[in-house]
């Protein structure tokens, strides 16, 4: 991973709305910015200079991930009088943070120190920088997905009517950390039969029944970086009328891959699924987006949704995912992540899509 550069592209975009320095206090920022992956720290970006704040907790592991960096240890209770001292030099220039992520107790302090009048929100800019992955992001994304790949596998080897749905959602956890995951990326939904019409059925104590379609949603974590993807698998012979709603939201996905390229608008993709579901009769049962962005956290911006009028750029790392849900019998959903190109797209989930029936 390129910090340096990353810090140097943030640095031009600050001082040309003229920021003299910006704040980071969350995870995922200060680990995109320095690679510091510890769960306490101030990392200080200005001009001049970068400046990591964090306790006696992670001075080697600091050192390790972020050596060209400034260190400076500190306990919880003088965080902010360091903070005060770094920032000095930079007199009443506005000073920025990530406030989409920051705490609202950090949002506190800072005002405290530097008056909030001087506070300014720059999670647009970072948000924007962070929405186009770099090739090291793009590769750790597909490693993240290949570990899910790989789980999906070996649980369909395994999975048989009885089994409660918890049952099925450790096998996937287990074989995800087997294979190298930090641990999942979201709560794991594994919801069958009736339930399956929960588009966020986490996994519970219900037996798997035959003739039930299960939808398994599911991700980890592989340095840093999430996986997404979402199978649904029949458990012996499904009905007629769930094998069709099978097929349908398999069509719109389909057709919404075709169309997904760098420069297109988010809303008009969605729309592909909806015309789609319209036409048969059914869009009153999609009720979400059609897609999310991801990296270092599950939900990234951009999405394939009616709120994303803009053009999608190139190297976007982006969810397809439409859904169908019937309530009171089950539902269907398959999700891919792709990776948006000039050309097309570049997809990184490889678990067939063709009904399994188990």
């Amino acid at each position: 991973m390129d910090y340096q550069q990353r810090r140097a592209r943030l640095v031009k975009k600050m001082t040309g709305q003229g920021q003299g320095a910006l704040i980071i206090s969350s995870y995922e920022n200060r680990r995109y910015y320095s690679g510091f992956s510890g769960s306490f720290g101030f990392l200080v970006i200005t001009a001049d200079q970068t400046i990591l704040l964090t306790d006696g907790r992670y001075r080697d592991q600091a050192k390790e991930e972020a050596p060209d960096i400034d260190l400076a240890i500190v306990g919880g209770m003088t965080a902010a009088s360091k903070l005060a001292d770094v920032l000095e030099a930079v007199g009443q220039e506005p000073i920025g943070f990530d406030g989409r992520l920051a705490s609202y107790p950090t949002y506190q302090m800072l005002a405290g120190l530097f008056g909030s009048d001087r506070l300014v929100d720059l999670s647009p800019l970072i948000d924007g920088q962070r929405a186009v992955k770099d090739a090291d992001e793009i590769a750790l994304i597909g490693q993240a997905e290949a570990i899910g790949d790989a789980a999906f596998q070996l649980a369909c080897e395994k999975i048989t009517a009885g089994m409660t749905e918890v049952d099925v959602a450790l096998i996937l956890e287990t074989e995800m950390r087997r294979r190298g995951a930090q641990g999942t990326s979201f709560d794991t939904i594994v919801a069958s039969g009736a339930r399956a019409a929960l588009p966020h059925g986490l996994a519970s104590l219900k037996a798997l029944e035959r003739g039930d379609l299960v939808v398994m949603d599911f991700g980890c974590r592989y340095q840093g970086y999430c996986s997404d993807m979402t199978r649904t698998v029949a458990i012996g012979e499904p009905g007629d009328q769930l094998k069709d709603l099978y097929q349908l939201v398999l069509k719109a996905q389909q057709a919404c891959l075709s169309q997904a390229r760098a420069g297109v608008i988010g809303a008009d993709i969605h729309q592909v699924a909806v015309d789609i579901f319209k036409e048969a009769g059914m869009n009153q049962y999609f009720g979400h987006g059609l897609g999310h962005s991801l990296g270092l956290e599950i939900h990234e911006k951009p999405v394939f949704s009616p709120s994303e009028k803009k053009p999608l750029a190139e190297n976007v790392a982006i969810t397809v995912e439409p859904g169908l849900y019937l309530p009171g019998q089950g539902g269907v959903r398959i999700e891919d992540v792709i990776v948006l190109t000039k050309d097309g797209h570049q997809n990184l989930t490889g678990s067939p899509k063709d009904l399994l029936i188990l």
